[in-house]
């Protein structure tokens, strides 16, 4: 019988740096125990405001406003921005939240982390103007990260074989005040931004004790105001999971709850007296 040799066609490409230090978070991260929330956000004020404002010239991220909310709603809860350690809880009072920014990285489109620092202090035009220059700015070694210590480490550890590289992160990220400055203590992931339907992402364990993962927005019928009238509105699905073994789920359902308020009401968008574009 004549053997028939089958060549395959197939190309290889080198993994991004991040995605070795995304591997070594998630180990961490399958070992806490999260409990998943499934919000169903009616964002319909808030694209009318950041598509008026787009049309007066003004620079407005989706990501930026979601970012802005949530820190919005950890200044009111701060039991969410924390770390635990042993016995003890850091509880923080700067809101740093870590984003993928997509980049064209050797013809290739690539989701790369970024840390926005001190949230809470910053406006929605703020966060959207760094986010921009992000995806435009100098990239080296494919690694975004705001903090320049953190990017060395980053750097280092790709090259460390894998059990020395996951030894080595362990061991320094057991500070919490460490993590919060090269991390933060919330993640969010963009997974609508690749479609336009519904549907709630599960995101894979991180170290992040609050993961946000932003689903797809879809128009659905919605009963508003009093009356019994179905209204179709443009509706965000969005995924959040805590870290149980930092935050109780009393102030969990709080959190999610004025979540809920902040992007409902457009926070962060409120035009100002005097300006006739929307304020960001």
């Amino acid at each position: 019988m004549q053997e028939i040799a089958l060549a395959e066609t197939y190309r290889k490409t080198r993994l991004p740096d991040t995605r070795l230090i995304a591997i070594e978070a998630m180990k961490r991260g399958v070992k806490a125990h999260y409990v998943c929330g499934f919000l169903e956000i009616d964002v319909t004020e808030a694209r009318r405001r950041i598509k008026a404002a787009k049309s007066n010239g003004n620079h407005v991220s989706f990501t930026a406003w979601i970012v802005k909310c949530l820190a919005s709603a950890v200044k009111e809860f701060p039991e969410v921005n924390a770390y635990r350690k042993g016995r003890s809880a850091y509880v923080f009072e700067t809101v740093n939240i870590g984003i993928m920014v997509e980049r064209e990285l050797g013809g290739e489109a690539v989701p790369l982390p970024y840390l926005v620092k001190d949230c809470g202090a910053k406006s929605v035009r703020d966060i959207s103007r760094e986010i921009a220059d992000v995806k435009t700015g100098y990239v080296g070694q494919d690694l975004v990260i705001a903090d320049r210590q953190a990017a060395r480490i980053a750097k280092l550890a790709v090259w460390l074989p894998g059990p020395l590289r996951s030894l080595g992160l362990w061991i320094f990220f057991r500070n919490p005040e460490r993590k919060q400055k090269m991390m933060g203590t919330i993640g969010v992931t963009a997974v609508g931004m690749f479609g336009k339907s519904g549907g709630w992402p599960l995101p894979i364990p991180n170290l992040h004790p609050l993961a946000v993962a932003v689903g797809g927005i879809s128009r659905r019928p919605l009963y508003t105001g009093e009356g019994d009238e179905l209204q179709p509105r443009e509706m965000l699905d969005l995924t959040l999971m805590f870290d149980h073994d930092v935050i109780d789920g009393a102030p969990a359902a709080r959190f999610s709850a004025r979540l809920i308020e902040l992007m409902e009401s457009a926070h962060g968008l409120e035009p100002q007296e005097g300006d006739s574009a929307v304020e960001l």
